[in-house]
């Protein structure tokens, strides 16, 4: 039963070992996958969403909802310094360290010294799902522009607003291409 396995402990490390790496790889995404973004809006009870999935190769994957102007589906094919941009976007310690948590506590901290009144009524949330070799990194932020602008002190709002703006002009590269059911 154990042939090639000296013992039972050196059998278990190895089964040990093989079920980590597993584990590891389980969580990634498809392969080649960089980047899956989407934006929901608590207001529309639609599950058609503007999306957009960049894998690295360059090859970027757009949907536009029926609602919005551009309906539809596109792909686009980024060169590879625009894949490596966005590559290096992602890659931002800020990006990469981001703690909900944290990012909440800065903004009441800084609402805390302010007099100003604001309330956003109807949410959007921006949703990435970050992929690197053998992980997986999900970042959900609700209204990430109006964040950007109203605290520009907390950086990772900026370069998260920064990634979710080159991926809403990719309707604007000379690429797209509208796919025809």
């Amino acid at each position: 039963m154990m042939k090639g396995f000296r013992t039972y402990g050196a059998w278990l490390k190895a089964t040990c070992f093989a079920l980590i790496l597993f584990s590891t790889t389980a969580y990634s995404g498809p392969p080649g996958m960089l980047l899956s973004y989407e934006l929901t809006h608590d207001m529309l009870p639609t599950p058609d969403n503007f999306s957009v999935t960049v894998y690295e190769d360059g090859v970027a994957l757009v949907h536009y909802p029926e609602y919005m102007r551009m309906a539809g589906d596109y792909t686009v094919e980024l060169s590879p310094s625009e894949v490596q941009r966005i590559r290096l976007l992602l890659e931002h310690p800020l990006v990469q360290g981001f703690n909900p948590g944290q990012a909440k506590s800065q903004k009441q901290d800084i609402d805390a010294q302010s007099n100003a009144l604001f309330e956003i009524s109807d949410d959007s949330w921006s949703n990435f799902e970050l992929y690197s070799p053998g992980a997986k990194k999900s970042i959900r932020w609700a209204n990430l522009s109006v964040d950007a602008k109203r605290y520009p002190e907390i950086g990772v709002f900026r370069k998260l607003a920064e990634i979710e703006a080159e991926l809403r002009q990719l309707d604007q590269h000379p690429t797209a291409k509208a796919v025809i059911d």
